[in-house]
């Protein structure tokens, strides 16, 4: 964009916590000092002129599949970069990859980005080049005239130290259910049980007493990682909303403050809750899918893991909440995320994914080796309520023991970097409309004016409603009606408001003699 041979971009997401940390990060004075970049752009959902005075926009999937030819104009009237963030959120022949497709046509770059470029159902992964193998169809990345494959991995940035180590608790247990034809299960290790088993048992032991044992340490290492990092924020993630509800209800009865839940069932307040746990008013996190993916708080040292699900792209996505390099913690050495999960073999098997791909940094391993054969791929999307596998019934459950595998190296320190708060975009367009609202308000409360018609006035001088100006042209709008309508000039009185309602008045009354 800078030299010309393009003129905006769009950053498209899976969530609005995404856009909004997009947003965010292109005014992070750190990335504005290394990229020397001073590039804004602004979160929009399917809004007329998604620019406005910035250099460009984010959005979600879902406002891509809702578009009504917002997007299509745009793109043919300016040279669009695209970027497809988590882009294996776009299943082949999906809505979203239909309305893509046209955008994608039409982009002058197209940017896709992805932790892991496999799905957790199985299917194909659109605008992903595919070719067979032994083992079945593949992505095939291969660089060609018009395809530039970058790849990053755990390796180069732990060289670069951009990511911090991680260390996986994997704690074991004994549970028991019923199977559907009434015969009691006991299974005395899940750490040596076998992958037939390993379904029900999980979800045995995840609604029992086992999920409680395995919170209870996870916080208490938290809790002891506080007294050396005082900042440091846990993730509790859970197979779903009933789960994270009665989670939540745990930490309550155990006096834990400072804690909220944010699932997909409640966005606007699981994004409030976000915002709250990234600005430091939250020590706790307890959610469901919103916090696999993307989400960058890097004060979050510890991710519970209180979820059935066992896809690798999941998984991973999920474990790396907790790599995030946090400049306010101190030097890179003192830092570490930790993981607690329970020790059964499919969980066991993705660490071993993960423990491969970071061996050239191995400074300590203990415990034993992955299982044998492929992980189950759960669905991209959890349900309300989890099923239980088989139709089991749970019976009970313990944690027995639990063994730390760290991974990495912890070398050099940091450098430490000062960080300028700066308010995003939107915060700035909020803030605005929010003062000219309320002193258009304040003005028609005074002078009892109806504030419709001000509102007119204001839309009729400047042809343009308030929600489509840029911010320049909201701070004039703001200036003008400071002007235009003083809060100094109060008609009646000119003292103050003329009561509209009847007040009772106390009279000396004297009796003539």
């Amino acid at each position: 964009m800078t030299p010309g041979l393009a003129d905006k971009l769009i950053w498209i997401a899976p969530r609005l916590s995404l856009i909004d940390q997009a947003e965010r990060e292109f005014i992070n004075p750190y990335f504005r000092q290394i990229l020397e970049h001073r590039m804004e752009i602004r979160a929009s959902t399917n809004e007329n002129n998604p620019c406005r005075d910035r250099d460009g926009f984010a959005t979600t999937y879902n406002a891509v599949g809702l578009d009504d030819g917002i997007l299509l104009d745009e793109f043919t009237r300016r040279r669009y970069i695209l970027i497809c963030d988590e882009f294996h959120h776009i299943q082949e022949d999906s809505l979203w990859h239909k309305r893509i497709a046209p955008l994608f046509a039409l982009a002058k770059y197209r940017i896709m980005l992805s932790g892991t470029l496999e799905r957790g159902d199985g299917t194909r992964i659109g605008f992903l080049p595919y070719k067979m193998n032994g083992a079945g169809l593949i992505p095939d990345l291969q660089d060609k005239d018009d395809v530039k494959v970058i790849r990053y991995t755990r390796e180069d940035a732990l060289r670069e130290r951009a990511i911090i180590p991680l260390s996986f608790h994997l704690n074991d247990g004994q549970v028991s259910w019923q199977s559907r034809t009434g015969r009691d299960v006991h299974v005395a290790s899940m750490d040596r049980m076998t992958e037939y088993d390993a379904s029900k048992a999980i979800y045995t032991a995840l609604h029992t007493e086992f999920a409680e044992d395995l919170l209870r340490a996870g916080l208490a290492h938290w809790q002891t990682y506080r007294t050396t990092h005082p900042g440091a924020k846990c993730l509790i993630v859970c197979s779903d909303i009933k789960q994270a509800k009665r989670h939540a209800e745990t930490l309550s009865r155990w006096g834990v403050s400072r804690f909220e839940i944010a699932t997909s069932d409640d966005s606007d307040t699981a994004l409030a809750a976000i915002k709250k746990m990234k600005a430091g008013k939250l020590d706790i996190l307890v959610a469901v899918a919103m916090i696999y993916e993307g989400l960058d708080v890097p004060s979050a040292s510890h991710v519970i893991c209180l979820t059935r699900i066992r896809s690798t792209p999941w998984i991973e996505q999920c474990v790396s909440r907790t790599n995030r390099l946090d400049n306010q913690a101190g030097p890179y050495d003192t830092q570490c995320g930790h993981i607690f999960a329970p020790s059964d073999p499919l969980f066991k098997q993705i660490v071993d994914r993960i423990e491969a791909e970071q061996l050239p940094f191995l400074t300590d391993r203990e415990g034993g080796q992955a299982g044998n054969g492929k992980p189950k791929a759960d669905n991209d999307d959890f349900v309300l309520e989890a099923q239980a596998p088989g139709g089991i019934k749970p019976l009970s459950s313990r944690m027995t023991n639990g063994r730390e595998i760290l991974l990495a190296n912890k070398k050099e320190s940091f450098p430490a970097f000062d960080d300028c708060p700066t308010r995003t975009s939107s915060e700035i367009e909020a803030d605005l409309l929010e003062q000219i609202e309320n002193h258009i308000r304040a003005y028609s409360f005074q002078n009892r004016h109806n504030p419709k018609r001000l509102n007119a006035e204001v839309y009729s001088h400047f042809g343009k409603k308030r929600r489509e100006m840029t911010i320049t042209e909201l701070e004039g709008c703001l200036s003008h009606i400071r002007g235009a309508y003083p809060l100094s000039y109060i008609r009646g009185t000119g003292i103050k408001r003329v009561p509209t309602k009847a007040v009772p008045v106390t009279v000396a009354w004297k009796e003539d003699v």
